[in-house]
């Protein structure tokens, strides 16, 4: 993929709590410049006074390397996630919303959910909109629960078909393996599709399952194996398709067990708590358990991105993910530049995680210097 040719800052960027000021800290002679002018910013240069970002003993990169558990940017809550442009909630915020939903009848769960809309990822926003579409047209029933079930007729329909043309082209490579190879996902296969006649709605939400059951299948082309892994992966759930919410929320639990509508209501939003995911998948890289590898994320938009490469990843949805990174970036330095992230490690967080995006996008990803960042053809 070629770049065009742009234009980016080589010093590092502090920006002050002023709205109207930038200064630069020029590297090479230490001296400072201010200007009035505001310039959007994406990717950051590595170079920070004299020191330089190697993995010696003695770098500065190396300081920073903390468990993920310790990333304090994903306990701050109300910063945009970069896979999915939603706000995120922390973990306090959630468990106080828990409390007040306990504490009211189910008739004002809709209600009370909406004051929360801005941190529901896109496919609970989108059941959402559909179960409150629904009580205003039956103009009586508000219970959460009672309107998942009205609507799961018409989307187990959606939901069996999108599950049987994934089924259908795993068939098709299925047919040309060796017999034995061909016979041992042809069980596997079966298997699933009576899960999915049966009309079980457990069957949207098993696809990790899926995916282990199917890698222990000993395929010896490589190419047809990953093209199997990728039909897999691809396969439908809750966290990623309206109908799969919708039949899984409005059947039953692990205890075999109706969802009440207290606990529906709780997982609108329980899957926007923060999450820290690694830009670079932890299995991919050595220096997984650093900073400058860590992003903040929602849980369930975490558990999507899975092990996927970083190109992988972006090129789903390219232009937004680069739109909601730099927004994420931005977001994070304001906190940095007002203090609210105190801790001197976090200072330089922003130019080692897109230096780490810059290297992961194989230095495809560069700043332009308007509004709108992205990923030239």
């Amino acid at each position: 993929m070629k770049i065009q040719p742009i234009t980016y800052f080589r010093n590092q960027i502090n920006i002050n709590q002023s709205p109207n000021k930038i200064s630069t800290q020029v590297v090479d002679n230490n001296k400072y410049v201010q200007t009035n002018e505001i310039t959007n910013f994406f990717y950051f240069p590595i170079s920070f006074s004299s020191k330089t970002r190697t993995h010696g003993a003695d770098s500065s990169k190396r300081k920073l390397a903390e468990k993920s558990g310790n990333f304090a940017i994903s306990k701050i809550g109300d910063i945009t996630c970069p896979s999915c442009g939603k706000k995120m909630l922390n973990r306090a915020t959630f468990n106080l919303i828990a409390q007040e939903l306990a504490n009211i009848p189910n008739d004002q769960y809709l209600e009370y959910l909406g004051h929360y809309r801005e941190y529901m990822r896109p496919v609970e926003e989108s059941v959402y909109d559909e179960i409150l579409a629904l009580s205003e047209k039956n103009g009586n029933s508000k219970d959460i629960r009672t309107l998942l079930v009205d609507l799961r007729d018409t989307k187990l329909p959606i939901l069996q078909k999108t599950q049987m043309r994934q089924i259908k082209k795993m068939r098709a490579i299925a047919k040309g393996l060796p017999q034995n190879e061909k016979n041992a996902l042809m069980k596997k296969l079966d298997s699933l599709q009576c899960m999915i006649r049966k009309k079980n709605p457990s069957a949207p939400v098993r696809r990790k399952i899926m995916i282990d059951r199917i890698s222990k299948i000993k395929i010896q082309n490589p190419k047809k194996y990953e093209k199997i892994q990728t039909l897999a992966k691809g396969f439908p759930t809750s966290s990623d398709m309206n109908s799969a919410w919708i039949v899984k929320y409005s059947g039953k639990n692990k205890q075999n067990e109706d969802w009440t509508s207290y606990q529906i209501a709780l997982r609108f939003l329980e899957s926007s708590i923060a999450n820290t995911d690694h830009i670079i998948a932890y299995d991919l890289n050595n220096n997984g358990n650093d900073i400058s590898n860590y992003i903040s994320m929602h849980q369930s938009c975490n558990s999507q991105k899975g092990n996927k490469p970083f190109l992988q990843w972006l090129n789903e949805d390219k232009e937004n993910r680069i739109k909601y990174m730099k927004k994420y970036f931005d977001e994070v330095n304001s906190l940095i530049g007002s203090e609210k992230l105190k801790k001197k490690k976090y200072k330089d967080y922003v130019a080692y995680a897109t230096q780490t995006i810059f290297e992961a996008s194989k230095g495809d990803l560069k700043l332009f210097e308007d509004d709108n960042p992205k990923l030239s053809n």
